[in-house]
């Protein structure tokens, strides 16, 4: 499963910002700036990363490092 530092660093990459400026709690949108592109462009680094798929509601939900692994997390405990 992916770590926080993991998640933190697909954010980064895709927003082409510093990993130290992207938190737990960061908000993508408010803090982040992050636009409905490059939300889709992490959906997909998200997936390749961890070799799954998300459905559009779980995609919806992630608004936060927090948020995605609260959910990479609640998959696991399902899988």
């Amino acid at each position: 499963m992916l770590t926080d530092r993991d998640v933190r660093e697909l954010v980064a990459g895709v927003l082409d910002i510093d990993v130290a400026d992207v938190g737990t709690d960061t908000s993508f949108y408010v803090d982040l700036d992050m636009d409905s592109l490059h939300k889709a462009e992490f959906v997909v680094a998200l997936e390749r990363a961890c070799d799954a798929e998300f459905a559009p509601a779980d995609a919806a939900r992630m608004d936060s490092v927090g948020d995605v692994l609260r959910l990479l997390r609640d998959r696991h405990r399902v899988s």
